[in-house]
């Protein structure tokens, strides 16, 4: 039997997707439990040099490289370039979803993330946190939507984001080596 389910998409956004499934992790606590153990899953390969690429799912490959000056080739966005990347597109899926639920039109969206590195405690030059120190995110956001109900959509966008989330808060983090054969 065919699905006839109305297709109603706001800012691209299927929403009977979204909604279904919502729906369902509320109703069903043995499925909501299922999904808070969602698994992701990226493998790296090395290609040469400072450049890898990583490969997930069925989509075109990504690469990584660092810059000329340090020591890079410049073929792609350095990994920490694309962790910012990641916190941008992230807020950027949860504004167009959190919009999309309430119905209101994003007509233009961008999302400027910065952030500061300390490379001499990369190097182990000095004792220090080698990874972002501080990041900083400015959204700018053309919409239907104004006021109370505007900062609604941001606020849940960036604090209900996996990707701001992981960076926040510490994670457990551990690693294998497995020999190649």
């Amino acid at each position: 039997m065919a699905d006839t389910r109305a297709t109603v998409k706001v800012n691209g956004v299927d929403l009977p997707t979204v909604v279904d499934l919502a729906t369902r992790m509320d109703s069903d606590p043995r499925y909501a439990e299922e999904m808070s153990r969602f698994s992701r899953r990226a493998r790296v390969r090395w290609i040469a040099g400072l450049h890898s690429q990583a490969y997930t799912r069925d989509v075109p490959p990504h690469g990584y490289d660092e810059p000329e000056w340090l020591g890079g080739t410049n073929k792609a966005m350095a990994a920490s370039e694309a962790l910012l990347g990641a916190i941008g597109g992230c807020i950027a899926v949860g504004i167009a979803a959190q919009a999309a639920l309430r119905e209101v039109t994003v007509d233009e969206l961008e999302i400027d993330v910065e952030g500061t590195i300390d490379l001499p405690a990369f190097f182990g030059i000095r004792e220090s946190t080698s990874g972002y120190t501080a990041i900083n995110v400015t959204i700018y956001i053309k919409c239907s939507a104004e006021g109370p109900l505007l900062d609604e959509i941001l606020y849940r966008a960036v604090n209900l984001s996996p990707v701001v989330n992981t960076v926040r808060q510490p994670v457990d983090l551990r690693y294998t080596v497995k020999a190649m054969d």
